[in-house]
């Protein structure tokens, strides 16, 4: 089975107890804006040229919040990622209508932070460390989903 890596950051925007997720269009899963670190990039210059990609707007990267580590399946390829997050903040956007996608395969949206499981936030570790980030922990993520049984990636 082939196997692929991927690293990459992801922001984590809340405004008035609201997330900003993106979607690739035609799929279930939602993610936190953001994408692959190129090679030689910083994880927070990559941030804030894929809020500008995909969005068409400046934002600040602000503190590094963790860390989460996740494999998945698809299509008979193994896929590992590592995605460093950090907190972004930004004045473009209103936060009542939903965000413009600079590309045409994306469509943004604000998510109420208690809906991020019926939206299927991925990878999943993020739906709990979003909501902990809210309630005031100050703690630095590191969540993985990875497993030693690869039994259940057939």
């Amino acid at each position: 089975m082939k196997e692929i890596f991927h690293h990459i950051v992801r922001g984590v925007l809340i405004e008035d107890n609201k997330v900003l997720l993106v979607q690739s269009k035609g799929y279930l899963n939602t993610f936190l804006p953001g994408g692959q670190i190129e090679l030689g990039e910083s994880a927070k210059d990559a941030l804030g040229r894929e809020f500008e990609e995909e969005l068409g707007i400046t934002c600040t990267v602000g503190d590094f919040l963790g860390v989460v580590e996740h494999k998945w399946a698809h299509n008979g390829v193994i896929h590992f990622e590592v995605n460093q997050v950090f907190e972004i903040k930004e004045s473009e956007l209103q936060k009542d209508v939903k965000p413009i996608s600079a590309e045409s395969h994306l469509e943004f949206s604000w998510c109420n932070v208690n809906e991020l499981s019926d939206k299927n936030l991925q990878p999943y570790p993020f739906r709990e460390l979003i909501k902990n980030h809210l309630n005031g922990s100050k703690d630095i993520w590191w969540e993985s989903t990875l497993k030693t049984d690869e039994s259940s990636f057939e």
